[in-house]
């Protein structure tokens, strides 16, 4: 552990657990440890806080729960391995030369679900009121004639047009900057990555994969400036077409 630990100021109105969990948390994002490193042993932070067993136990699973510490049985605490709460710069990386020609975006459909077609996972994740309703706008690239992500865009209705032919769409982000006046790409977004081992039929079919061979699988939400919800995507995505590029600061 290096030699200059950081000095944290509590405020002594809090709890003395709030106070020892605020400082070693403090320790943990500074870099005072190393990722996977043994943490301070009950009976240091006993001795170092003048604190009771429970209170430096309720500190630490806060900590735990947070995801800085795991905690082992029989074998001690240590500095959780992962990235947590530490700023990094994730960019995908494109495999392709830049050749749009050889690049194609085609819309399979636009389609508006209301009343009881509404999905209420879908609703909840567009955070919608009352009876209103969400249009679907399914979209599939290729490069080169391989097809490599289908992409599942629920919007609210209000956002789209109706009386339109489905290609109308095929870039929704142009469409809410055209329409709108809203530029989705600098707005407010949370997005989640994952392998997907078994994906549905309809996706294997869309991106020629065979039954049972893995995707990845990306979940978007898009929110604007008053909080409501803009849109909410699903993309599944061969693996061979996808590579994430992680940088990290040295802190």
């Amino acid at each position: 552990m290096p030699g200059g630990m950081l000095k944290v100021v509590v405020f002594m109105s809090a709890p003395k657990y709030l106070q020892i969990e605020n400082q070693l948390r403090a320790e943990i994002e500074h870099g005072d440890f190393e990722p996977g490193e043994r943490f301070y042993s009950n009976s240091d932070l006993i001795e170092r806080f003048g604190a009771s067993s429970i209170t430096v136990i309720r500190a630490l699973n806060d900590l735990a729960a947070e995801g800085f510490l795991v905690r082992h049985q029989g074998k001690g605490t240590f500095v959780s391995r992962s990235r947590r709460r530490r700023p990094v710069l994730i960019s995908e990386v494109e495999k392709f030369d830049g050749e749009g020609t050889r690049e194609k975006t085609e819309v399979l459909g636009l389609e508006f679900f209301e009343d009881v077609r509404r999905e209420p996972v879908i609703v909840d994740r567009l955070q919608l009121a009352g009876d209103a309703g969400y249009g679907l706008v399914t979209r599939l690239r290729s490069w080169e004639g391989v097809s490599y992500q289908l992409q599942l865009s629920y919007i609210p209705a209000r956002f789209l047009k109706r009386d339109v032919d489905p290609s109308y769409y095929e870039s929704v982000y142009y469409r809410f900057a055209e329409d709108l006046g809203l530029h989705l790409s600098r707005e407010a977004s949370e997005e989640r990555v994952r392998g997907l081992l078994d994906p549905p039929v309809f996706v294997s079919e869309r991106l020629g994969l065979p039954s049972g061979v893995p995707c990845i699988q990306r979940e978007r939400t898009t929110s604007l400036m008053d909080g409501s919800v803009a849109e909410y995507i699903v993309m599944y995505k061969r693996l061979d077409y996808f590579e994430l590029k992680i940088e990290e600061q040295a802190r």
